[in-house]
């Protein structure tokens, strides 16, 4: 069976299209998923399958107990980024799902997810990442553990406060980001990727690009012949892009790597600023 695509989200966003049609067309043969609202169930077509996020909500109730806020971000919207690892195990468990690959909506694959290469990928970027049934299971009790013992949470802060991209005006942010990072540490034999394959990459975040080429603050992102690319700088390499993600207020260029904006044969570069493929020699 190929495996499962998942997105969670419970707004009406016109970008949720862009995510759920590229994870389509990048997959046409795995079984796509929006789980979210009513409100957003119009974006579920050409094959893509809508399940209501209400159905799997009890599964959060105990999340939903212990979660402690600390965080600028609103308090639902941050206790909803854990909650949705409960609402995908209850998902999964249903319809029988033993791995899949779990996405945000601010996120489009421009890779097979089916390659065995991929297996491992496992909570690094809780944004793009491969999650089988039983690991997800013990990602949500772990997470549960560290937000209901007082001793394991003051932990929880302090590793946060030693992180700083997790840090904003000497406050942590305690997010699921920083649960997943923990939860991967407990295996010692796992090997950190940071999302980097030989033959490839998952993008951490379009406005990152310490080791390859930027435009505007940005990846400098090339299209050769369709296939989406960085280039290293420290060998001048084409490395292909296996996602993107949009993060933030870059979610407004997700069109323009779609049909039929996305260019499939020549050279081209992405303006910014335009929002147009420029081809170059």
């Amino acid at each position: 069976m190929a495996l499962p695509i998942v997105i969670i989200h419970r707004g009406d966003d016109d970008y949720l299209t862009y995510s759920l049609q590229q994870a389509k067309r990048s997959n046409p043969h795995s079984p796509v998923y929006l789980i979210g609202n009513g409100g957003n169930r119009r974006y579920a077509m050409n094959g893509i399958i809508h399940e209501m996020v209400d159905d799997y909500m009890p599964a959060a109730i105990e999340m939903t107990r212990v979660y402690k806020h600390i965080h600028f971000m609103p308090y639902e919207y941050n206790l909803f980024c854990f909650q949705r690892w409960f609402i995908l195990l209850a998902f999964m468990k249903k319809h029988q799902i033993p791995k899949c690959c779990y996405i945000d909506t601010d996120v489009m694959l421009f890779t097979d997810v089916n390659h065995p290469r991929f297996d491992n990928f496992m909570m690094e970027f809780v944004w793009t990442n491969f999650l089988d049934r039983q690991k997800l299971e013990q990602f949500c009790e772990f997470m549960t553990s560290q937000f209901a013992n007082p001793i394991t949470f003051a932990k929880v802060v302090h590793y946060t406060m030693q992180r700083k991209e997790h840090v904003r005006f000497n406050q942590p942010l305690i997010t699921d980001m920083v649960l997943a990072l923990l939860f991967l540490a407990q295996f010692k034999d796992y090997q950190m990727t940071n999302g980097l394959f030989h033959d490839g990459i998952f993008d951490g975040n379009i406005q990152q690009s310490a080791s390859v080429e930027n435009l505007y603050g940005f990846k400098k992102i090339y299209s050769i012949n369709g296939v989406l690319c960085c280039k290293d700088k420290a060998t001048s390499q084409f490395v292909p892009l296996f996602s993107l993600h949009f993060q933030g207020y870059t979610k407004h260029h997700m069109k323009f790597f779609t049909a039929p904006y996305l260019p499939q044969t020549g050279s081209y570069i992405f303006d910014y600023i335009s929002n147009r493929w420029i081809q170059f020699l």
